[in-house]
Formats: structure tokens, sequence, C-alpha cells
């Protein structure tokens, strides 16, 4: 459970409150933070999209070092005759708790929707308890991307990624939808820049809303007015039309061949690396760096590293689908070394892919200093090592080695300090997977 709790605030107008304001808080929410959630508050008729199941996601900075993750959504008015009102549920979130979820708004927004923790109605106290979100998110959402990379295409969302670096604000319109762009534009940048882009998926352009990275209205008149403002850039992709003509630097271009020529899991692989102190300013060198990499895996026919060999907890990857001796090239030669052996249990039993998920978890949780999980690693690991065999344990202890190697890379700033604590967590448990005491 995550040490520092998710306070919470209801910002929206009801029955004799003189307009809108936060109607409901958490203890925990700092009156400078609360004045910065009423500054960003949507109020009437500041949702893009008159339809009343329409809601934005919201996301920015709060003076306190926080983040808030809001839900804005359209409700019938308390009293008669108030018609339609805007009522946004906020969470203060700590950046522990965000990089938890690789600092993607929208992998934590959907870890409160699958827990339902988002209010659709106004509290009946104005106070409120604190949330606890377990969990986390995988670095990318490969599937998303891999939408995208189909509509609007490549081109178009190596162009929103330029963009965006770039703008002071971006209004973004297109299919397949702004936020599912926006969500995309998360999943083409590396976490340590992820927390620069405030974002809204719904609500209309306002000065006093500074977010970086803004939804389009479909309306011609309001595309022309939200043009019309100073450091507002505007971008609307279209799947079939002609890419805009943006000048792509060396992440711009990484981006681009990436979703273009199917190489999303090399990509998903890179942004699942820590690095550390990393700054936008970065990313255009970091992207030649990355693009050499992936020159190297394509002319030594090698396939990209799949982003599911990097450990994550079960909820974060599908079960064991990297272990190369069962893949089918592999298996007239593995069937013919085990001929006259006794054989191993199938890898793709449910009770085999339990005791590997099993196993995963302990030693994600062991390495990322989780209380007890060390000793339950210790316990498990000789019963397991004899019911999975030696073959199949070896292919594990390799992925956690490539994991602790990453865990040593990324634990060093740019002085060469690293974080012994978690580095000597990592050393002890590849200790005990390889039998060295």
């Amino acid at each position: 459970m995550d040490k520092q709790p998710i306070e919470q605030a209801v910002f929206t107008s009801t029955s004799g409150a003189g307009g809108y304001r936060i109607v409901a808080s958490s203890f925990g929410v700092g009156d400078a933070d609360a004045k910065e959630l009423a500054a960003w508050g949507p109020s009437q008729d500041s949702v893009i999209d008159p339809d009343p199941t329409a809601e934005s996601l919201n996301f920015h900075p709060l003076p306190s070092g926080a983040y808030c993750v809001s839900r804005s959504a359209t409700l019938e008015g308390t009293r008669r005759g108030a018609g339609r009102r805007v009522h946004t549920h906020c969470l203060i979130v700590p950046p522990e708790t965000m990089a938890r979820f690789a600092n993607n708004p929208f992998a934590l927004v959907r870890a409160a929707s699958v827990d339902g923790i988002w209010r659709i109605d106004d509290p009946s106290e104005p106070i409120m308890d604190p949330l606890c979100l377990p969990g986390g998110a995988a670095a990318v959402d490969e599937a998303l991307l891999g939408l995208l990379a189909a509509n609007p295409g490549g081109e178009h969302v190596a162009a929103l990624v330029q963009e965006a670096r770039g703008a002071v604000c971006l209004a973004v319109g297109g299919a397949p939808s702004p936020a599912a762009l926006i969500a995309g534009l998360f999943s083409c940048l590396p976490q340590e820049c992820r927390l620069e882009f405030s974002f809204s998926t719904g609500l209309k352009f306002s000065p006093r809303r500074p977010f970086r990275v803004v939804a389009l209205s479909g309306d011609p008149a309001q595309r022309r007015w939200v043009a019309g403002y100073a450091n507002v850039a505007v971008l609307n992709l279209h799947g079939g039309e002609r890419p805009p003509s943006v000048p792509l630097d060396g992440w711009g271009q990484l981006i681009r061949r990436s979703l273009i020529t199917g190489q999303i899991p090399f990509l998903a692989a890179q942004l699942s690396k820590r690095r550390f102190k990393l700054s936008l300013e970065d990313l255009p060198v970091l992207g030649l760096q990355l693009q050499e990499e992936l020159d190297a895996v394509e002319l030594g026919g090698r396939r990209p590293i799949e982003a599911s060999t990097v450990l994550a907890p079960r909820s974060l990857r599908n079960a064991h689908a990297a272990h190369g001796r069962f893949s089918p090239k592999n298996a007239d030669a593995s069937n013919a070394s085990t001929a006259n052996r006794p054989l191993e249990p199938a890898i793709d039993s449910p009770e085999v892919l339990d005791k590997l998920e099993r196993l995963d978890d302990l030693v994600y949780e062991s390495i990322n200093g989780q209380p007890d999980a060390f000793a339950q690693l210790q316990a498990a690991w000789p019963v397991l090592l004899d019911e999975l065999g030696e073959e199949m344990a070896s292919e594990s202890r390799e992925k956690y080695l490539r994991y602790a190697l990453s865990i040593w890379d990324e634990c060093a700033d740019s002085e060469g300090i690293r974080q012994s604590d978690r580095a000597v967590q990592a050393l002890d448990v590849l200790c005990l997977l390889f039998g060295e005491t």
C-alpha cells in the first residue's frame, strides 16, 4: 500500500453556494493547493462536447509539489431551472504515486476507474476521506500506439510529439479523438519528461487555465478563436490526409520510425528504462542514439526487445510469453534434446504460469524493497526451483539478471552516485537465485 495518501476535492456549484467553488475536500488539501484547484476548475459551459455523457480528463501541477488528476462531467442542476452544471472531481496525487503509474495520468485515471474512485455526484459532507490507489502501470500503452499508428498514422503522431514539445500551448484535434491523441503523446515520451505536460481532453480553451495541451473543438468558429491567441499552436490530425509539414528532430524521427515500421516493442522497451535527470532538451540526441541501436537490431537480424521481458508486477505484463525455448522455431530442437529426459512441466499450463508469475512478483517486490518480500522469496525459491525444473528456472534467472542490470544503470545519476539501497537489494536477490551465499 502506498504510504502517501491521495487527497481529493470536488469543485462545482450547488444550491445557495454563490457560484463555483470547492464544495468538499479531504483534510490534507492545503490552502495553496485549494486556491490552485479553484483557479483551474471549470465552470458553467466549460465542457466542449454538449453531449450529457461527455467528460474531460485534466492534469496540472500544484504548489505543494503534488499533481491534480481530475475528471470533469456535466450534471443536472440542484435547483429547479438551474440547468446543467460542471462537476469536477480532483485527485491530489503525490509524486511517488505518479511514479508508480509511470508518470502517466491516463494510467492513473484507468486504475481509478477500475476501483470505482471517481465521484459522479456531490459529496453529502464537506469533509472527504483520503484515498489509496494500489498497483502501478507499464511505461507504454502499446495497444494504443498500435491503434494510432494505423489512424491517424506514424507521420501524424510524430508531428504531434514534435509540436507538443516546442509549443507553449498546443490545441489538438482530429481522429480518433483528442483524448486518444493526448494519451498517445504520453506513451511517446520518457517517463522523466511527462510531468511537464499539463493537459485537458475536453474543456474549452481558457487563458486562466494554462494547460500545455488542450483539445480542439470541432466547431470552426471556436477553432479560429483559439488560433487567434498568442502562443497557441493548432494541430489537426486526420488519417488519410497529408501529414502536417513539421520538421522532425532526432526524437520525432524515432517516434515516426517506430510507429511506421512496427517497432513499437522496441520503443516501449526503451521508454521502460529510467534515465534520471533526463530533460526535454536531451531528447533529440537520445532519439538519434536509440535509432542507432534500432539500426543494429535490424541489421543484425534480431528482433527488438519485447517490453514484456522487462520485469513488472503481474497486472502489468503478459504471462511469460518471452520464454524462448517454447517458440515454434525451437520446438524441434527442444523435443530432440529432451527425448531421453523426464518431461518438464509445459509452460502453457495454468499451474506453471501461476508459479512463474508468483516468482516474478516476489522478485520484483524484493528488488523494490517491499517489506517481507525477500523472506517470502527465500522460502519459495527452493520449492519453485524443484517444481519448475532447472532449464525453466535458468530462463527466468536470465530475465531477472537483465532487470537487475537495468536497475544498476538507472540508479546512476550524472555525478556517478548510485542509490545503494536498491542496488544492494537487487544483488541480494541475484545471490539467492544463482546460489551464491
